[in-house]
């Protein structure tokens, strides 16, 4: 009993619903693997391995004691360090024993608020818990506060005991009120009246022009803006802009960041960084400029050359920076400097990992590295602002990964927070037969309680700068991830919990603050207890068109999920034009994620099927006649795009995207799961830029074609066009 209590108070599951809707029980042996890696001293597994050491860690004693640290102390604090409650019901708890006669003082104050003070005694207080503690009991107290005098954010408390000489020291807390639900912008609104939003989704790094310096940079994401806000698009969704290891530029992936605070400083445009016209006369001679053609020919990016190139123009860009700005402390010097104070111990983790990691590639000080935070931070937001500018809703849509790398900054200096000896991934499945081991580590949900959710608030807040939406990657992780031991003697990995309302209700406040929608990617194994939860807060679930289905094929576009974006195809499944013709299938024989050639026979038969169910979908929706669906392989595969395009975006999703690569009708995907060095993920440049595309008549239709979809699925706003259209006339 003791262990297993122990199991549940570290938040490690003991069963699961697989992708086959069965009943799955994580073997006991799992499931305490789980618990010894999170039991373990830090970053044990990377020094020595003996397991003699494992046993010791789960003796009766250990167990009773950790079970008395996390059970039973908390009720002997009156007042815990963090609690919060919804706006709606604002309240503040206190944990005393039930015969506790004494009046005590509860100030509420921070944050642009009045200060709110109450002195009650306890049977001035609802009881919403209790505990037995040698006899003892004890309650929860629960006191209302005046809605009034109270406003979204985070508060300070503290508690004062009146006359009780035992109890004569002050106790310190935090509050958060939150909001019911996270920011919606004008999506919900019921008295606006417009065409459902839609926009593009692109791997930033993957734009290219013939000017650029072999990666896509934020001077191509403002050309995207300007091009996709006149084809009436509301949004761009990007690729994660993490801050990736500079030790290692040959592991590109966005998912595999070392700093999910910090920006990827590649992506910035070296013209438009203001020191640039300095040393303009240089960084454009014949030098530089035959190496820059070089590596803007290829069709794939090499990140080590990009990186030595562009680092090389940062530093000319920061010598400049301070000799022109540091020494007289210029104006830009100083907003520099504010820029840096507003983050600054977790910048300063960043940048001293920073200088650690690029000792092999560059010797520069941490001002270089805040330098290119500074400028990259700059580029951003300057990049928002004109998306708005041009018209927008919402702008960039940014990313965030699911975790970081052990060895970056985020983990390696807030070590407290995370348990290093484990790994994030998924079950095994049909799909991946060993399972899924992402390589990121963890959270650790008893320490990041027991640091006030510090960590993960600044991680949402930072996130959510300069951008109208975040979609957060593997949103289920809010409610639980699979964890894989480093040391895999400790078992087959299991799930480990998280406190999702805590974590839930901190999204909703952020989004609030930083006027945010939020769309959580909810693809895979979806636990029932997450679905509604994400959908009361206002949460928009992501989900695929190849996965819209149900026994008779791919759902009708009315049957969409309604607080959802709809995507025809994301990063990790094959573009569009892959799956009709089978591409996707046949590289994956080819690279042996397909381990025999009857296996491929059989997937592409089925395939075959799910085309023509596509077709089917197409030919009742309108969009194709059915005298075109008689030979799949003779159909016309651009009028086929044309009208899948128009069937979903014209669907029930509040937002729809497509993206680039299945625009321009590239069958070469992003990212192949299961792969590392065997493809070249995240490496593949779109095989047009910006400018053919707006020269494509087929671009042009497929973008038509969508906007008259989305306007078309809103009928007020379809009205009111027309109106305006004959008052016009």
């Amino acid at each position: 009993m003791g262990l297993e209590k122990l199991l549940y108070l570290q938040g490690v599951g003991a069963e699961f619903i697989d992708c086959f809707g069965e009943l799955v029980h994580i073997p006991a042996m799992d499931r305490q693997g789980i618990l010894t890696t999170m039991l373990l001293p830090t970053s044990f597994n990377q020094h020595h391995c003996d397991p003699s050491e494992y046993a010791s860690l789960i003796t009766d004693t250990k167990v009773a004691k950790r079970i008395e640290h996390l059970d039973v102390e908390p009720w002997l604090l009156p007042l815990h360090r963090f609690q919060w409650c919804e706006i709606d019901k604002p309240h503040i708890d206190v944990q005393l024993p039930d015969n506790y006669l004494y009046a005590f003082k509860i100030t509420v104050f921070g944050e642009g608020i009045d200060t709110l003070s109450v002195t009650v005694k306890c049977q001035d207080c609802s009881i919403v818990g209790e505990y037995h503690i040698d006899g003892q009991r004890y309650c929860q107290y629960r006191l209302l506060l005046d809605k009034p005098n109270l406003q979204l954010g985070y508060h300070h408390i503290s508690l004062s005991f009146i006359g009780d000489s035992c109890r004569a020291n002050t106790l310190y807390g935090q509050i958060m009120i939150a909001p019911r639900m996270a920011y919606q912008g004008r999506i919900n609104s019921p008295t606006a009246v417009q065409k459902q939003p839609w926009g593009l989704n692109a791997q930033l790094y993957a734009l290219r022009n013939d000017s650029q310096w072999g990666i896509g940079d934020f001077g191509n994401l403002a050309e995207l803006i300007d091009y996709a806000s006149h084809a009436s698009a509301d949004f761009i969704l990007l690729n994660p802009l993490h801050a990736l290891d500079i030790s290692q530029p040959e592991n590109p992936s966005p998912y595999s960041p070392t700093d999910r605070r910090r920006l990827n400083p590649l992506y910035i445009q070296i013209e438009a960084v203001y020191e640039y016209k300095e040393v303009q006369a240089e960084l454009t001679s014949q030098q530089w400029q035959q190496k820059r053609q070089a590596i803007n020919q290829a069709q794939l990016i090499n990140y080590d050359e990009v990186q030595s190139l562009k680092y090389a123009a940062f530093e000319k860009l920061y010598q400049i920076f301070c000799q022109q700005h540091v020494k007289p402390e210029s104006t830009r010097y100083r907003a520099y400097l504010a820029f840096v104070e507003q983050d600054k111990s977790a910048l300063m983790q960043f940048v001293e990992k920073e200088i650690n990691l690029a000792s092999k590639y560059f010797n520069q000080n941490a001002g270089f590295y805040l330098y290119l935070q500074f400028v990259a931070h700059e580029q951003l937001e300057a990049c928002q602002l004109n998306a708005k500018q041009c018209g927008m809703s919402i702008g960039l849509i940014r990313d965030l990964a699911v975790g970081a790398v052990s060895h970056g900054a985020e983990i390696s200096a807030n070590l407290g927070l995370f348990c290093d000896n484990a790994s994030i991934g998924a079950p095994p499945d049909p799909f991946a037969e060993q399972g899924q081991n992402w390589g990121l580590t963890p959270f650790d949900p008893v320490k990041l309680k027991q640091h006030d959710f510090s960590h993960f608030i600044q991680l949402v807040r930072s996130n959510m700068q300069s951008c109208g939406a975040l979609r957060i990657d593997h949103v289920m992780g809010l409610l639980r991830l699979w964890w894989w031991p480093l040391n895999r003697d400790l078992g087959q990995g299991g799930y480990v919990y998280y406190p999702l309302e805590t974590l839930l209700a901190i999204v909703c406040l952020e989004s609030q603050r930083a006027r945010c929608i939020v769309i959580g990617e909810d693809l895979g194994i979806v636990p029932p207890e997450i679905v509604s939860r994400l959908q009361h807060a206002g949460i928009f679930s992501n989900e695929l068109f190849y996965f819209c289905k149900d026994h008779n094929g791919f759902k009708s576009p009315k049957d969409y999920k309604h607080q959802s974006l709809m995507m025809l195809a994301n990063h990790d499944v094959p573009t569009i034009t892959a799956w009709w013709t089978g591409d996707d299938l046949k590289l994956r024989r080819k690279l042996e994620l397909i381990d025999n050639d009857n296996k491929l026979q059989q997937l592409l038969a089925t395939r075959h099927a799910e085309k023509q169910q596509l077709i089917d979908l197409l030919i009742r929706e309108g969009a194709l006649e059915p005298t075109e669906s008689s030979e799949l392989d003779q159909l016309d595969f651009d009028k086929v795009i044309l009208a899948w395009i128009s069937v979903a975006a014209k669907g029930n999703a509040q937002l729809f995207s497509v993206q680039l690569s299945d625009l321009v009708a590239d069958k070469h995907g992003v990212n192949i799961p299961g792969t590392w060095k065997e493809f070249p993920n995240w490496q593949r440049r779109l095989p047009l830029s910006i400018q053919q595309m707006s020269q494509s008549n087929k671009v042009q239709q497929r973008l038509s074609a969508i906007k008259q979809a989305r306007q078309a699925s809103n009928p007020a706003f379809a009205a009111n066009v027309s109106l305006s259209t004959n008052s016009e006339q």
